[in-house]
């Protein structure tokens, strides 16, 4: 059995742990919004798949892409009085694409993990940060921007 000292001490270990895998998600989200920016949209549908809405308005298209958490991120601290925790569950992110080329990337939905902004949006963005990423380190020519 664990002591009482030991499970207070898992107790308040838990959200920080929690809490660290969404500030890497976060990371992940606002990384993304840079190293997507100019990055031909034959490369970006490569990247993130096909998106789950597409217009087109003249020469701009608005792709949308989105993700929702399948986990309750629920959590609260009973010591505190239960004090509770919540985390958003769906994230909608949408490019602009002006001339075939991405201009704009904005996140919106119930997106925020608890103190990790946008970290919701990271699922659609992880594959092509690994991506960008590993070639960055491989020291091979990044995906960005590509002219076809």
């Amino acid at each position: 059995m664990l002591s009482r000292m030991t499970m207070l001490r898992l107790l308040w270990l838990t959200p920080l742990l929690l809490g660290s895998c969404a500030l890497e998600d976060s990371h992940i989200a606002h990384e993304a919004r840079t190293r997507l920016m100019g990055m031909a949209e034959v490369d970006l549908e490569s990247c993130l798949g096909v998106p789950d809405q597409h217009s087109t308005f003249g020469t701009t298209d608005v792709l949308t892409y989105y993700a929702t958490s399948t986990s309750s991120d629920t959590w609260s601290v009973p010591v505190i009085g239960g004090f509770s925790f919540s985390n958003g569950a769906y994230c909608h992110a949408t490019f602009q694409l002006r001339g075939g080329r991405v201009t704009q990337i904005l996140y919106s939905g119930e997106k925020n993990a608890t103190l990790a902004p946008d970290a919701y949006c990271a699922p659609i963005m992880r594959t092509c940060i690994a991506h960008l990423r590993e070639t960055s380190a491989v020291g091979t020519a990044p995906v960005l921007p590509t002219d076809h």
